[in-house]
């Protein structure tokens, strides 16, 4: 899951705004300069801005079709800012990823005794493959940019942002969770995951899997030294 998602309806909060503004501006323009009733002014803004062509409700003064007239091309732009906002809404399918959203946020919520696997680089990724192998679910942290594919066109449950965040560890169910795989990039970064895990869950069973390229020796803070193994992931 990446960033939240803002709900794609909040994008038509300025159009709407703008469409009741023009509304009611074309409403009290014919109420006042033609003297029509307010239904009647409601009716003749409506068909003015939609374009539909019903002609006139009442005849109109000199200085109602004037009126009329800056009230169509008011109207008729905001309409097209609304219809702009919808088609760039849909192009960017915000409804699908909103919707995607709310799954994950709800599976993520469902989630017990699981692991946070916090990297999905080399070894995270074989960490991931190793849980699907033994049904461990889990759930991984990682920054898109540093993924080797992208997550989000995966099925598993993911989270897009900085494992070392608080908000984030939160967001993965960290008081809920069994475990920690620290498989980040850097050794600086891996003990800062490993130190606000610690922080916020102090019973987790946490493992920093070391890059065996560089030789980085692993820890975990349940031993001196914790290795990390393809095999007899804790409980399983």
């Amino acid at each position: 899951m990446r960033g939240r998602v803002q709900n794609p309806l909040l994008r038509f909060r300025l159009p709407a705004v703008l469409l009741a503004i023009v509304i009611a501006v074309g409403v009290s323009g014919y109420v006042l300069i033609e003297h029509w009733s307010p239904f009647d002014a409601f009716f003749m803004t409506i068909i003015t801005i939609s374009t539909v062509g019903y002609g006139e409700v009442h005849p109109q003064s000199v200085a109602g079709r004037a009126f009329s007239s800056v009230l169509i091309v008011v109207g008729v732009g905001t309409m097209l800012f609304g219809f702009g906002v919808f088609a760039e809404t849909l192009a960017e399918n915000a409804f699908g990823m909103f919707r995607r959203q709310r799954q994950m946020e709800h599976r993520l919520h469902e989630l017990r005794d699981h692991f946070i696997v916090c990297g999905y680089g080399r070894i995270g990724t074989e960490v991931v493959v190793e849980f699907d192998d033994h049904k461990v679910p889990y759930v991984i942290i990682d920054s898109h940019r540093r993924s080797p594919r992208p997550l989000h066109k995966e099925e598993r449950l993911y989270i897009e942002g900085d494992a070392a965040s608080e908000d984030i560890l939160h967001r993965a169910g960290i008081d809920r969770a069994r475990g920690l795989i620290s498989a980040v990039d850097s050794d600086e970064r891996r003990v800062y995951v490993v130190l606000a895990a610690q922080a916020l869950n102090p019973k987790l069973y946490i493992i920093a899997a070391p890059d065996t390229r560089n030789r980085s020796a692993a820890s975990s803070s349940r031993a001196p030294t914790a290795s990390y193994r393809r095999t007899a992931w804790p409980g399983t």
